[in-house]
């Protein structure tokens, strides 16, 4: 799998089919990388194969986003294991609020895009520095 620099991703807390009497979860709207939107594929398959739960199993999400995650935690985990998956530095996730309050509080560009990196909760992926230090000896 490629290896990336970062992602950011983007979620919402809703209930987005009120009338068949489902709870609010957590969905994951967009998942980033340096270079746009990451494949949703990958992703997906991630959530299928390792975090959808027997309680969350059959519901459906909204059009293109991943989920549910009951906890914000589950979120979390899921995000830090893309990152991993992809082998990326860190994954900044940010609520669609958050995301709304950078983009109106930022002036330029260089400005909000900093900011997503740096703003929201910021994991790092600690074994790719590991072996990025190594992998410069060994390669």
């Amino acid at each position: 799998m490629k290896e990336i620099e970062y992602i950011v991703g983007i979620y919402n807390f809703s209930n987005p089919f009120p009338e068949e009497g489902h709870e609010s979860y957590y969905y994951m709207l967009y998942l980033l990388d340096e270079k746009g939107i990451l494949e949703k594929e990958v992703s997906a398959k991630l959530f299928k194969d390792r975090f959808e739960t027997p309680e969350v199993h059959g519901l459906k999400a909204p059009h293109n986003s991943i989920g549910p995650f009951i906890t914000l935690e589950s979120l979390n985990q899921y995000a830090f294991a893309l990152c991993e998956a992809y082998n990326a530095e860190k994954v900044s996730l940010l609520s669609v609020q958050e995301y709304n309050t950078l983009l109106d509080g930022s002036h330029k560009s260089m400005d909000f895009h900093r900011d997503l990196l740096e703003k929201g909760n910021v994991m790092e992926n600690i074994e790719r520095k590991k072996k990025g230090f190594l992998g410069r000896f060994f390669s």
